[in-house]
């Protein structure tokens, strides 16, 4: 690299708490920077997922410093500087100023039996201006459950009312902790600040440790951790050591040509036992309780890698396990709005065909008028002997590739972890099984398929 003595910088970074290497790639452009020879105006700026105050003022400090000798504004100065908010002013509507969204119906479509309580919610979007396309993420604003958040605060022996700072703004404790903080999840992070909070190097030793804490890690909340290792904390201090609560996403299960100004989700509530106490979801217990009329802070987040193919002739493969197929019902429909037939099919799993098979008539339906072409299900828990979508592919391994040399796209989503890991596994076995390549030839194509755009996944 060229010396850059010439370059004055200064580094927004912008990630998520909740990563163990939070904005490291922030600061090793810093550190590159400066070692090239470049002068630093100011620190990194490391942002959490609450960016839009601490990229303002880091925008107006870095304009600040960067005044021209004249005195006048870079602001003013057209061409010269483009507003790092932008994104979060170009809406009217966006995560830090989410649209009142009024809940038309709900639906629970799981039958008595199952494991699961999955939901449809049909939301209306009249007059709100915001549009979305298929494949595109609605963020949904949720707070947190306020027996978890009276009992944090009894636990510590608070004031509900105790005014705390938070970005600058003075709020009660129990308004922070209702609305502005994270207490569903801890990071390792969290575990470290925390252990130093006691001075305990025990628990340092073990938060440092990746093969440590799992069950901590996974399902504790916030109250779980002061429960387990007790330490007096003030008001201010809990909120300094909690994360900033996030708004939760969703894939949008509808398409906006069919379902003008609604918006669909599918969402399931998260609920399990942890030391002896009953764990929910931020967001998917809120919307459990849900009824219509209720209204619902939303905002949408464009997701340009998980889109239709501009060519409407082109062949779909959709992969989809539980709500993972969402997105899948949106693209159905857009594909009927725009008079598509055939191309298409649909790999589906969950647990039980009787209890499980969610929207089963509608896809019924798309198979009937043909926008659907083509529809393999698995039902993990119907048979002695587990079955899941990636077998249902190994065993369609002929037409599958097929389709994909006739230059057809796959689509995954759902299950980062599992699910898409094997649905990847096997879409490598039916490429070396199908063609004359080598496991690594197969495995090569189809990261060329990512490239491609051909290959494309919203997993989580």
């Amino acid at each position: 690299a060229p010396k850059l003595d010439k370059l004055q910088f200064s580094v927004l970074a912008l990630g998520d708490s909740s990563y163990d290497e939070f904005c490291q790639t922030g600061y090793e452009l810093d550190s590159r920077l400066a070692e090239l020879g470049a002068n630093r105006l100011s620190e990194v700026v490391a942002c959490d997922i609450d960016y839009a105050d601490d990229a303002a003022d880091w925008q107006d400090n870095v304009l600040d410093l960067l005044k021209p000798v004249d005195g006048s504004s870079l602001n003013n100065q057209s061409g010269l500087v483009s507003s790092i908010t932008d994104e979060a002013t170009s809406q009217s509507y966006n995560e830090q100023n989410p649209y009142p969204a009024e809940v038309l119906e709900t639906l629970v479509l799981t039958d008595d039996g199952s494991d699961k309580n999955v939901m449809h919610l049909e939301l209306s979007l009249e007059d709100s201006g915001l549009h979305y396309g298929p494949g595109d993420i609605v963020s949904i604003a949720s707070p947190n459950d306020e027996d978890l958040v009276n009992s944090i605060i009894q636990d510590l022996g608070l004031g509900a009312e105790t005014e705390i700072t938070l970005k600058k703004h003075n709020l009660s404790l129990k308004q922070a902790l209702v609305n502005k903080c994270e207490l569903s999840h801890v990071t390792r992070k969290q575990l470290q600040t925390y252990s130093e909070l006691r001075s305990d190097n025990e628990l340092l030793s073990q938060a440092r440790d990746k093969s440590q804490l799992l069950d901590e890690i996974y399902s504790a909340d916030i109250l779980d951790v002061l429960q387990l290792w007790p330490v007096e904390l003030t008001a201010q201090q809990l909120v300094d050591w909690l994360r900033p609560l996030s708004a939760r996403q969703y894939s949008i299960a509808s398409s906006e040509a069919a379902s003008s100004e609604e918006i669909h989700i599918l969402v399931k509530q998260v609920q399990y036992e942890y030391r002896g106490r009953l764990h929910g979801g931020v967001c998917s217990t809120h919307l459990a309780l849900a009824e219509s009329g209720d209204q619902l802070g939303v905002s949408i987040k464009a997701n340009p890698n998980f889109k239709l193919p501009e060519n409407p002739e082109t062949k779909v493969i959709m992969i989809g396990a539980g709500t993972g197929v969402a997105p899948f019902r949106s693209f159905l429909f857009e594909r009927e709005s725009q008079g598509l037939v055939g191309n298409s099919w649909l790999f589906f799993g969950e647990q039980r065909f009787q209890t499980d098979f969610l929207y089963q008539t509608e896809w019924q339906q798309f198979l009937k008028s043909g926008v659907l072409e083509k529809m393999d299900v698995a039902f993990s828990r119907d048979q002695a002997k587990k079955i899941y979508v990636q077998q249902r592919i190994v065993e369609q391994a002929e037409s599958v590739y097929a389709w994909l040399e006739s230059g057809a796209h796959i689509y995954v989503c759902g299950d980062m972890n599992h699910m898409a890991k094997d649905v990847h596994q096997a879409l490598i076995e039916v490429i070396e099984q199908q063609s004359d390549r080598s496991l690594e030839q197969a495995s090569d194509w189809l990261d060329q398929l990512i490239t491609d755009k051909r290959y494309q996944r919203d997993i989580y």
